[in-house]
């Protein structure tokens, strides 16, 4: 498993998101949340894979104990990331209060002494009060209550004022589909920031999977897409998951990619996928840009899909 060395830490480029393992979630997950014993399954995958970072928050169901549960029973310590959410705005002590709650319920529900990175599970909730908010994630920072500060946020934000925060990464979103941020230089602005930046949706929530021929019917809107897509896959000789997996790699600053899974094979998977990835050239590059730059934000919004979860 490749590493990124970033900030003084080693990251793998493959980080495990643990949404699956605490709520149903993806437009191919038919199984629903796995058990205790396969989510176990799914974290030593992870490991033994080589995969370093694990990506989870207190919105994601369980997600925090089931970590938290595992981390009990094994010698390990992974590069845990994790988001709050439910801030108070209301005054400057009510909103500190409800992030140290986050931050210690978190680290209860994880049996963690310090939280590796701590995020914001929106970005309004920064945009709403950046000074003060950088002034309380900097007294988390120095009690030790957490180790690096960052804020998780979604295409249509303004990247550049996550650059200047002052923290040290984001999560966002970046898919094949979805060129906003490359064409605005969003994506550049946070490289040139040297923060961590951890790629989700990759897969589009298991979009790029959706072959023609197999289409769920309810997701009929997107079918000229996906025609699209597997046209250049087969352009290119690469399959619709290593073209998804490449593409997000060949973005400028990518640290690590976050991929779910709902069991260990999905894991092991993934990790294969990860070996067999290429970095795309200008031509091909372009020509994605090109096919897909007019994406209609129906498609590339999970949250407008049939199966939204709440």
């Amino acid at each position: 498993m490749k590493i990124n060395h970033v900030k003084g830490m080693d990251i793998s480029v493959l980080s495990l998101g643990t949404v699956q393992l605490g709520l149903n979630y993806g437009i191919n997950n038919t199984d629903g949340k796995p058990s205790r014993e396969v989510a176990f399954q799914v974290l030593d995958a992870a490991m033994a894979g080589g995969i370093t970072a694990l990506d989870t928050a207190a919105g994601y169901g369980d997600s925090e104990e089931v970590i938290g549960s595992w981390l009990a029973e094994r010698n390990v310590k992974p590069f845990v990331m994790t988001k709050a959410r439910s801030l108070d705005h209301s005054s400057f002590e009510a909103l500190r209060k409800s992030v140290f709650d986050n931050v210690e319920s978190s680290k209860k529900r994880m049996g963690l002494d310090q939280i590796p990175l701590l995020m914001l599970h929106r970005c309004e909730d920064y945009l709403e009060d950046k000074e003060n908010m950088k002034r309380i994630f900097a007294e988390l920072k120095d009690r030790g209550d957490i180790l690096y500060s960052g804020i998780s946020a979604y295409a249509h934000h303004d990247y550049g004022e996550i650059a200047d925060s002052g923290f040290d990464a984001t999560q966002i979103p970046a898919n094949v589909f979805d060129w906003r941020q490359v064409e605005s230089g969003g994506i550049n602005r946070l490289r040139d920031a040297e923060m961590m930046v951890f790629i989700r949706s990759v897969y589009l929530q298991g979009l790029v999977f959706q072959s023609p021929e197999k289409m769920d019917p309810r997701m009929e809107f997107a079918r000229k897409t996906i025609e699209n897509y597997y046209a250049i896959c087969k352009e290119f000789g690469l399959s619709p998951a290593i073209l998804a997996l490449s593409y997000a790699l060949s973005l400028p600053g990518a640290t690590s990619l976050v991929l779910g899974s709902e069991t260990a094979q999905q894991v092991t998977q993934n990790v294969e996928l990860l070996e067999q990835t290429v970095e795309l050239t200008a031509e091909q590059m372009a020509l994605l840009q090109k096919t897909f730059r007019e994406t209609e934000d129906r498609i590339l919004n999970p949250a407008l899909w049939f199966n939204a979860y709440k």
